[in-house]
């Protein structure tokens, strides 16, 4: 059996069963926002869902002491965590399903998760715009062109 470097995170499975704990540990950790009752005058705190991030995920593993960057798993340059690349791309699919879904619901801010997702907001502009050449005659025309010929360059100043 060839020898390697030590992997902290001994297989694929590991992996999701790690991302699973984040998800639980993030959605059961809410942000709280400070809200005025106007009535009252009293301020509430009112819980946020806080959507899931790949950053997000390797902080968690940080700060759980598991490992500090999964770079490696990620990239998977040398061929050594080929069995990886699924569960990432699936553990990247389920961030992206709950941020576009959070959005979507009003949960977060869609204008920072379309951005963060890479989605964005295109509005089409069409202008009605006349000319004034296409009133004139071909006679006209040349005229004008001839006039901006004659029209003195900055260059021949």
């Amino acid at each position: 059996m060839p020898r390697g470097k030590k992997k902290y995170i001994e297989t694929p499975q590991k992996l999701y069963d790690l991302f699973l704990k984040y998800v639980d540990d993030t959605k059961s950790s809410p942000k709280h926002e400070n809200v005025l009752v106007h009535k009252t005058g009293e301020i509430h705190l009112v819980p946020k869902e806080r959507p899931l991030t790949w950053w997000g995920f390797e902080n968690w593993l940080f700060r759980n002491d598991i490992i500090g960057d999964l770079s490696t798993y990620e990239q998977n340059r040398n061929e050594s965590y080929s069995e990886y690349v699924p569960i990432i791309t699936r553990i990247k699919r389920e961030i992206y399903e709950d941020k576009y879904d959070g959005a979507t619901a009003g949960l977060y801010q869609h204008n920072i998760i379309a951005r963060d997702l890479g989605l964005v907001d295109k509005k089409q502009v069409s202008a009605n715009v006349k000319s004034e050449v296409s009133d004139l005659t071909d006679e006209q025309i040349e005229e004008r062109l001839k006039k901006l010929k004659n029209f003195p360059d900055k260059e021949d100043e």
